[in-house]
């Protein structure tokens, strides 16, 4: 094959998981052209993959700016099939793991004839896979089974990646030497999710966190959801975290605003371990093979736990966090040790 094109139409923890399924078409097709197909909102996540030669992002409509029309986002993304039909693709793959009839359309769209994805009961898809064609229970190895329609090779999964550049990662550094004093540990706490069963109380984490610093040579940067992050209209959580900040006041804690996944990236990568919800901040952190201890909710942890990394899920029978207690976040923390 020279030319296969991966589609994944979904947000940033989905992304993260598809990374393995990239890096595996790579290495069965060193010599192949890969193309990734994916929405504006998860486009950090594979800035800088060297398995890519070029990824192509189109943006939905729910997530046009202010100053943008939805007529205008749809011709930028004619724009864009029209380049994606020059390059005549070898194969598409469609890589969420459950049936999804818009990523079919865009590999139609694309000019793609050989598609691979999750079976809709069309012959549109050329190399359906059923339920019992998907390997493992996680998300990575449901979305890598597809690795097969491709190649016989047993490649075993890689783990999820992220590559940061030497630039972002001095950049994250110096903006540390001006939050905090020089300490041995320092500790992400991320405070943000998208589902109220997933949020931890300010108050809760204000104790953790003060257990954290009362070792002086931990410190504690505190991580949160900017506006706009989910939604344009999304309001994020930053008065939240200015107020664990008020409840935690020490020199070793401080406020690290993110305006891009890039720059979390970069902030998590200053960590020795997160502590944070289930979702795309978690995926991002396994993929620095971070250490976490995380509150999941009523979330699948089969399928849905850090790929890499070592990592504690704290999950409760009524599947809301609200009834996780200080110390059973603390004894957690405290196994890494």
């Amino acid at each position: 094959m020279k030319n296969i094109l991966i589609i994944r139409r979904d947000n940033i923890g989905d992304l993260v998981c598809t990374t393995p399924l990239i890096e595996g078409v790579k290495i069965a097709y060193p010599d192949a052209k890969l193309y990734l197909l994916i929405n504006k909102v998860s486009q950090d996540v594979v800035k800088n993959n060297p398995h890519l030669e070029k990824v192509f992002v189109y943006k939905k409509a729910k997530h046009k700016t202010k100053n943008e029309t939805t007529l205008g986002v749809y011709f930028e993304r004619l724009m864009i099939f029209l380049k994606l039909r020059k390059i005549k693709f070898d194969a598409a793959i469609l890589a969420n793991p459950v049936p999804c009839k818009y990523s079919l359309r865009l590999a139609k769209m694309a000019g793609v004839s050989n598609i691979i994805g999750a079976d809709l009961g069309t012959s549109d898809i050329h190399h359906p896979f059923r339920k019992q064609d998907f390997s493992g229970k996680h998300q990575v190895e449901h979305t890598y089974s597809y690795l097969s329609a491709i190649t016989e090779q047993r490649i075993p999964i890689p783990p999820v990646r992220v590559f940061l550049t030497p630039e972002e990662r001095q950049q994250a550094a110096q903006r540390m030497q001006k939050l905090l004093p020089p300490v041995g540990r320092v500790c992400a706490v991320h405070i943000s999710s998208r589902s109220p069963k997933r949020r931890w109380p300010i108050e809760r984490y204000a104790e953790i966190i003060n257990r954290l610093v009362a070792d002086q040579n931990t410190a504690v940067l505190i991580f949160w959801s900017p506006q706009g992050t989910l939604t344009p209209d999304d309001i994020g959580d930053q008065k939240r975290a200015e107020q664990l900040l008020a409840l935690c006041q020490n020199e070793h804690i401080a406020l690290y605003p993110t305006a891009s996944v890039r720059e979390l990236l970069a902030g998590f990568d200053l960590c020795d371990r997160v502590l944070c919800s289930d979702g795309g901040q978690m995926h991002l952190a396994a993929a620095l093979n971070k250490d976490m201890v995380v509150f999941f909710g009523d979330t699948n942890k089969e399928s849905w736990h850090p790929w890499t990394g070592r990592y504690h899920i704290l999950q409760t029978e009524s599947g809301d966090c609200i009834d996780v207690t200080v110390d059973d976040v603390w004894q957690k923390i405290k196994t890494f040790d």
